[in-house]
């Protein structure tokens, strides 16, 4: 039985892509990738509280700290409310009647790269599979995720597994979780504006890039602690477009890598946000307060996963 009344809050973690290559086409025009994505302490809040009641209606409702933001069918929360309901639907026969208020308390930057919307729909399929009983598990749930987008079956593996760092291939959809992640202190920087991945996809194939990572000696050199092969590895192809069609990234690139202290600087994803990977805590804190003080919005934070109880996922 639904309680009448529950309320269930939830972090929804930033994603950033450690390797980024593209290794064909599919025929209806998707470019298949081969990505190690890895997950960062960077979060968002997302507050689900569900009132059950004996009415056969269901009533969603979402909003944001940040206005600008849409909270109808529009945000990637919202239409994930809607397929889980969907799905709970085909196990009664009706919805879940009542009335689920979503709220997302927003700290991740939007449309940088870095899979807050991703997260944030991931968060909600997780909490409504609690709070709605459902019975899914990790690897279900991740299947259901690719109706939302490529990002969100990694989003739900790290939200609701022991897991932080996998390998996504196919459209990034098809993980193969990674034992051991990287461990470090990372800078988070991101220009004043958003990159869109359409055009950044529409257009990769006419930039050709100098360098291409090679994934299993990346996810070797984390198994092996070599990190100077999984520096070696760090490479993100979609640089070759982002860099030359905006400057602006690759200025902010050179002044991360001219404020010291980085092992290595990449972007991640599409773009723009550029991040640093870093030794020690006190140098990427410097670094991220040397990239506010010349304009750009910027964090710092560390990978790996948070300390609780092990949970094992199966895929």
């Amino acid at each position: 039985m639904i309680k009448e009344q529950d309320v269930l809050t939830l972090r929804s973690f930033a994603k950033i892509n450690l390797s980024f290559n593209i290794t064909g086409v599919r025929g209806d025009g998707y470019h298949l990738v081969e990505t190690v994505m890895q997950q960062v302490s960077l979060y968002d809040e997302v507050k689900l509280n569900w009132e059950a009641d004996a009415v056969n209606h269901l009533e969603i409702t979402l909003t944001t700290s940040k206005p600008y933001l849409p909270t109808d069918s529009r945000n990637l929360a919202y239409k994930a409310a809607v397929i889980m309901a969907d799905y709970a639907e085909t196990l009664t026969g009706s919805k879940p009647g009542g009335k689920l208020k979503m709220h997302i308390e927003k700290r991740i930057p939007v449309a940088a790269g870095l899979g807050g919307g991703s997260g944030n729909a991931a968060a909600v399929m997780i909490g409504l599979n609690r709070l709605w009983k459902l019975g899914l598990n990790t690897r279900a749930l991740c299947e259901m995720g690719t109706l939302l987008g490529a990002d969100v079956p990694f989003c739900i593996l790290v939200q609701n597994s022991r897991y932080a760092c996998a390998l996504g291939k196919g459209i990034g959809e098809v993980l193969t979780p990674i034992r051991k992640g990287l461990e470090k202190h990372i800078v988070l920087a991101k220009p004043a504006f958003g990159v869109s991945t359409k055009e950044v996809f529409r257009e990769i194939d006419n930039c050709p890039p100098e360098e291409r990572p090679d994934a299993e000696q990346l996810m070797e050199g984390l198994s092996h602690r070599d990190m100077k092969k999984v520096y070696w590895n760090m490479i993100n192809v979609l640089e070759s477009y982002t860099l030359k069609q905006y400057p602006e990234v690759q200025t902010l690139k050179e002044r991360l890598i001219a404020a010291g202290g980085a092992d290595k600087v990449l972007m991640s994803g599409s773009g723009p946000t550029v991040i640093g990977i870093y030794n020690h805590y006190g140098a990427a804190r410097r670094a991220c307060l040397e990239m506010r003080h010349q304009g750009y919005e910027s964090y710092w934070a560390h990978t790996g996963k948070e300390t609780r109880g092990e949970r094992n996922v199966k895929l």
